[in-house]
């Protein structure tokens, strides 16, 4: 088959090097985000999939501002593509691009569909205590994320695995999915199963106050957030005054129970910060990275800032 790649971010990356390196199917071109400029000093950043793509030289890369412009469409239409593959790419695909390839457009999603439809699946896993979550390819149709069904996999979520471990996982597992079914979409002999819209759920683009602690939180609901928001927006606090926003970057259970107020420093250890959360629970803080700096470990942590047992945690410090 001839095959168009589309996506951008690293769940891509292990599927994008599958299709160009096995025999039977050839991957003509790909399509990705513009490269754009990141961080204080503006540097030019691109796409973990173009990265990738530039290993391969015969490999043609488009980055259009929008894949749907009819003049970039009608580029397209001369590869007498027969599939197309999209993982994690970052825009919506219109009419036109759906019918271009003879056989179909595929979707390769990180969840259990119809559950976490939407851009941050592996994040709302985490962040909700799911013990599993898994790879879904669809054929693709012009409501986001809602085609029929080709294959589904569960895969189970690991003990304290953030969501940046988890999404390496799935991407390496998408990759292999894919492989066993190509034939299978090349004869034409795979099966649609329609999702069952009553089981939908959402898991949309997360906000940067995704990430704000709430210390009355229970403290295992606080440790699914502190992993499910790396790598952004990252899971945060603010300590002192004028605050000082504070990311929390390892953090476990502290088995006890204390009557304090959540958010307050109950106890300060050469390892540990322990803060009061709700229900009556404690969180043990293991490292941190305070606004500015580098990751500390907790006693790196408290030489710097001078912190106290009976200091509170918070935006209303």
């Amino acid at each position: 088959m001839r095959l168009i790649f589309i996506g951008s971010s690293d769940l891509g990356v292990p599927t994008l090097r599958m299709l160009a390196t096995q025999k039977k199917h050839s991957v003509i071109a790909v399509i990705t985000q513009p490269d754009s400029k990141k961080g204080r000093g503006l540097k030019e950043s691109i796409s973990p999939v173009k990265q990738e793509s530039l290993k391969y030289p015969n490999l043609k890369i488009y980055q259009p501002e929008n894949i749907n412009d009819e003049l970039f469409i009608r580029q397209l239409k001369d590869h007498a593509v027969e599939l197309i593959v999209v993982v994690a790419y970052g825009q919506k695909l219109c009419r036109e691009i759906l019918g271009l390839p003879s056989k179909c457009c595929i979707n390769i999603h990180p969840s259990l569909l119809p559950k976490y439809r939407g851009a941050s699946p592996v994040n709302y896993a985490i962040l909700n205590g799911d013990k599993q979550t898994g790879i879904t390819i669809i054929k693709m149709t012009e409501k986001m994320d809602a085609g029929p069904i080709i294959k589904q996999v569960v895969i189970d979520i690991r003990d304290n695995e953030t969501a940046v471990e988890l999404n390496a996982r799935l991407s390496y597992e998408s990759a292999r999915i894919l492989e066993n079914i190509l034939n299978e979409i090349d004869r034409g002999t795979i099966s649609f199963t329609p999702q069952d819209e009553s089981k939908i759920s959402l898991a949309p683009k997360l906000k940067k106050s995704d990430g704000e602690i709430k210390w009355n939180n229970s403290c295992s609901k606080i440790i699914n957030q502190i992993r499910a928001m790396q790598p952004w927006p990252g899971a945060y606090t603010f300590v002192k005054k004028p605050p000082l926003k504070l990311d929390i970057l390892e953090a476990s259970h502290y088995n006890a129970f204390t009557n304090d107020i959540a958010g307050k420093i109950v106890d300060i250890t050469n390892k540990e910060l322990i803060i009061s959360c709700g229900q009556g629970e404690k969180l043990s803080i293991i490292k941190v990275r305070p606004a500015g700096s580098k990751a500390l470990n907790v006693k790196e942590f408290i030489n710097g800032y001078r912190l106290k047992i009976g200091d509170k945690l918070g935006k209303e410090i």
